[in-house]
């Protein structure tokens, strides 16, 4: 034994052996951390998703919601959890980490009305799987929770501005569906207007003088009653001041609405925001005044090499146009301030640098998602930034798509929008998606009640 001795006394690798020893519990931990961290943004993510159905279901003006008013008792509201469903599938995946596409996704939903009250619950689990975690012999972790709204019995109210920001520019003239799309290509593909033959979008073109380009892809669309993207965010804004006009309190919402202008312009600062209708509690005059938003006008193909969408500028304008900071809503002196953001996420405008986007044809014109940070000066404010993202639609025969946006930035203009909203109030509407229920659960989410509809849960 004494042989041994001088072995044992020598502790020299014991720092290794201890080392290796540990490192299997060490990376275990770390793997188990990976995990829940997925797990929780998973959840966080599927419980936005759930937010949006539990309202959206008993939003005013929704099937339900109409439903709820012919009843005669207390019941189960069965459309209105077809609608819930509908909205949590369309939200769900909208800017996820990862993918729940293949995975096991459990949903139940009731809706019912009991004592004038209306209960819409939304519950959800999947078994989302391990990484690091399978080593323990844990492959799936279960995801699961609850949204619950409610709408009637007693409300307190919420004085809220909202500022509209209405993205109007061409991109918007895309049609609202893919069948619209289809449409308005067949209809011009004998456009006397040599550059919109076989179009997807309605360009709007007018004449320097202020005269309606009656060749132009816009005055095709509407002679064939082809809807465009704007023409139902206009409806949906429209119905929105419906949603308001049933508000607890003499002027607990007020409005005023802003486009990216009339006109594109070819000078220099190039980039501007329209005021369509100041701040007022006047509901009606709110909505006579979206009626006349209209596409962006150009004067011709190539007009400001076709850079008309600047976010920089318009998210810097309508700043400088909310005079306070953004309040607790508690009462009509200290009101919560939103912006109220509709767009499709594609800046396209003429500046110096282009970070995270893509130079094309003239050398100042940069194609880019939204930067977050120009979202962040307002938020630092107390303003909330709500984001009603109208998906922007690939066309797969336009070089523009496969060269500079695709490759590079696509994926990034959902996940940018979300970035720029206040935590929980982005929705992504895509164009089989019901945008006048979605723009009614974001309101009511931003305004915190709405006739007595909120969250519970």
């Amino acid at each position: 034994m004494r042989v041994f001795r001088p072995f044992l006394k020598d502790r020299r690798g014991n720092f290794g052996v201890m080392t290796a020893i540990l490192m299997v519990p060490l990376l275990g931990a770390a793997g188990i951390a990976v995990d829940y961290s997925n797990e929780s943004e998973m959840h966080t993510e599927l419980m936005e998703a759930a937010d949006a159905a539990a309202l959206g279901a008993i939003a005013p003006d929704t099937a339900g919601y109409k439903a709820v008013q012919a009843m005669t008792g207390d019941g189960e509201i069965t459309v209105a959890e077809v609608d819930a469903r509908d909205m949590f599938m369309a939200q769900r995946s909208s800017g996820l980490s990862q993918s729940l596409s293949d995975l096991p996704l459990n949903v139940t939903i009731k809706v019912a009305k009991a004592s004038g009250v209306v209960t819409s619950t939304v519950n959800f689990s999947v078994d989302a799987p391990t990484t690091f975690m399978k080593v323990l012999g844990v492959d799936t972790m279960t995801v699961a929770g609850t949204a619950t709204a409610t709408s009637g019995g007693m409300s307190s109210a919420s004085y809220t501005d909202f500022y509209l920001l209405l993205d109007n520019t061409p991109s918007m003239g895309i049609g609202a569906t893919q069948a619209d799309i289809d449409a308005l290509v067949k209809a011009t593909a004998n456009s006397p207007d040599a550059a919109g033959r076989n179009c997807a979008f309605a360009c709007h073109m007018v004449w320097g003088s202020g005269v309606e380009n009656t060749d132009s892809d816009y005055i095709i669309a509407r002679a064939n009653d082809i809807t465009l993207r704007i023409d139902v965010v206009t409806d949906a804004v429209k119905g929105l001041m419906d949603d308001a006009a049933e508000e607890t309190q003499p002027n607990q919402y007020r409005f005023a609405a802003y486009t990216f202008g009339a006109a594109a312009s070819e000078t220099a600062p190039y980039y501007s925001i329209s005021r369509i209708a100041s701040l007022t509690g006047d509901l009606s005059t709110m909505r006579n005044a979206i009626g006349q938003i209209s596409l962006m006008t150009t004067q011709h193909h190539q007009f400001n090499e076709d850079a008309l969408t600047s976010f920089d500028t318009a998210l810097t304008s309508i700043g400088k146009e909310i005079k306070t900071d953004g309040g607790t809503g508690a009462s009509t002196g200290d009101r919560q301030e939103v912006v109220f953001f509709v767009t499709d996420g594609m800046g396209d405008s003429r500046k110096d640098s282009c970070t995270g986007g893509s130079w094309w044809s003239n050398p100042d014109r940069c194609l880019q998602p939204i930067d977050p940070k120009l979202c962040s000066a307002l938020k630092d404010r107390g303003i909330k930034v709500a984001v009603l993202y109208t998906t922007y639609l690939p066309i797969p025969t336009d070089p523009i798509w496969n060269q500079a946006i695709n490759p590079v930035f696509a994926k990034n203009i959902g996940p940018n929008l979300k970035a720029c909203a206040t935590e929980g109030l982005f929705f992504e509407v895509k164009p089989t998606d019901d945008m006048a229920a979605s723009m009614s659960a974001l309101f009511s989410k931003a305004a915190s009640a709405t006739s007595g509809l909120r969250l519970t849960n």
